[in-house]
């Protein structure tokens, strides 16, 4: 299991810290051990001089006195006297024992100082000469409350260690989890980010280096979010691009069958057709007006303009003439629906391409001849810079006026199908309209009719 950076923090620390405190106050017990030690070896020395001198005025005196004496019973009385006072005294004279008052044997060296144990209790040994080293006495002191005093030391070391020890480890433990949360919390920030939420920010509060490194991650987190957005919005752009063009193309291939149905349906005509040379030269004349559109729109696709639009070539297009040419060119199909196709144009001049907008007009013209029953009318007119396309057909619903200009979208499917519609009319007319810059509004109630206006008055320029 990995340790995380606040739990690596509170071992090292603690650890550190318990080396320290022991070693600290251990070094401390035993140097208050060791001046207890010397304290009483000072003061064993002091009484163990005071004696001495004692013992040395006492033996002087009785043999300064010319009475008999015997050295033996004043060091016997010596050492009845302080051993009552918990000391143990012997002299020896050349090194044989005189007197000794101690419980066991002893063994010490000349006028030298030791710790040793009598009757299994501490004393402290100290040798010296006495009547010019005629004689040595040889003291002892009971210092057993040494022991004591260091087994309670050690006991308060001890206890002192594990109470210290307990109470860091506890504040330890509760800092340094309350110093690393706003790190804690930046790493459950990076972790749902790395599970795809870009949304989360790292938590902004106080004035530290945690807070620093916060703002820091928000930060470049709002630059990645920002660039992603960027990345996000380019991509959609490409596919609407890609999709659009790829409308296009489709619109544009169902726009190459009506010229030609057109250019079959007049080459037949001649062919089989028992008429006057005159109607066979305006089937030609008609033949020859299709080929010559065919032949634009191919070359629109070929070049690739109508797809790129800002290659496509604008020039000022008089409406009137343009509508009036389209009604001509639909003037068979009305005639064979028994459609009538009324034109009522004013002077109107607008900025675009000629070939697209005949495309335009022709399919809603188109559209609208299908929509009429026998005897129906169809209108084309023009004011300014408003063209209007109307028909007394069937009409349409306000859920199909929604979808109306989708690709593939039929109103009437089983009529489409069997003239061959594929439902991209309008929505060439759609990428027509939108290329211009212009507006197209439809209207039309069932059974009343259609009207459907396309205004070119806000975006395109006008003469």
């Amino acid at each position: 299991m990995k340790m995380r950076f606040w739990q690596k923090t509170y071992v090292f620390t603690l650890v550190l810290f318990l080396v320290c405190l022991n070693v600290g106050v251990l070094s401390l017990t035993v140097y208050t051990y060791r001046k207890n030690v010397e304290a009483a070896e000072t003061a064993t020395a002091a009484e163990q001089y005071y004696v001495a001198m004692c013992f040395e005025r006492d033996y002087r005196d009785m043999t300064e006195s010319n009475a008999y004496s015997n050295p033996s019973l004043l060091m016997q009385s010596f050492g009845a006297y302080y051993r009552k006072k918990g000391l143990y005294l012997a002299f020896e004279e050349q090194g044989e024992v005189i007197y000794t008052g101690f419980p066991s044997d002893y063994a010490i060296g000349e006028n030298e100082l030791l710790h040793t144990r009598i009757d299994g209790k501490r004393h402290i040994l100290i040798s010296s000469d006495l009547c010019d080293g005629k004689y040595k006495m040889i003291f002892a002191k009971d210092v057993a409350s040494l022991d004591t005093e260091f087994q309670s030391l050690m006991v308060t070391y001890v206890l002192t260690a594990v109470g210290v020890s307990l109470l860091l480890a506890i504040c330890l433990y509760f800092i340094l989890k309350k110093l690393s949360g706003p790190l804690e919390k930046l790493r459950k920030t990076t972790e749902a980010i790395r599970a795809g939420d870009f949304s989360v920010t790292a938590e902004e509060k106080g004035s530290d280096e945690f807070t620093l490194l916060a703002e820091s991650f928000n930060a470049m987190l709002g630059k990645i979010n920002q660039q992603m957005a960027a990345l996000e919005q380019e991509a959609e752009a490409k596919m609407l691009e890609a999709d659009r063009k790829q409308m296009l193309v489709d619109n544009m291939a169902h726009e190459l069958r009506t010229p030609l149905t057109s250019i079959y349906g007049y080459a037949e005509y001649i062919e089989k057709a028992n008429t006057t040379e005159e109607r066979r030269l305006i089937a030609a004349k008609y033949i020859m007006s299709e080929s010559e559109r065919l032949q634009k729109i191919s070359e629109l696709l070929l070049d690739g303009a109508f797809i790129r639009e800002n290659a496509i070539e604008m020039t000022w297009v008089e409406l009137p003439a343009l509508l009036a040419d389209v009604a001509e060119k639909l003037q068979p199909k009305a005639e064979h629906g028994e459609v009538e196709i009324l034109c009522d144009t004013s002077t109107a001049t607008v900025w675009g391409n000629e070939t697209l907008l005949s495309m335009l007009f022709y399919n809603l013209t188109e559209n609208a001849i299908k929509a009429c029953p026998p005897g129906g009318k169809v209108k084309l007119s023009c004011e300014g810079t408003q063209a209007t396309v109307e028909d007394n057909g069937k009409g349409m619903t306000a859920e199909q006026l929604l979808h109306i200009t989708e690709p593939f979208y039929r109103t009437d499917r089983s009529r489409s199908r069997a003239e061959g519609g594929a439902g991209l009319g309008l929505a060439l007319c759609k990428q027509i309209i939108r290329t211009h810059d212009a507006e197209m509004k439809f209207e039309s109630e069932m059974g009343v009719g259609t009207k459907i206006f396309v205004n070119f008055s806000e975006t395109v320029k006008t003469r």
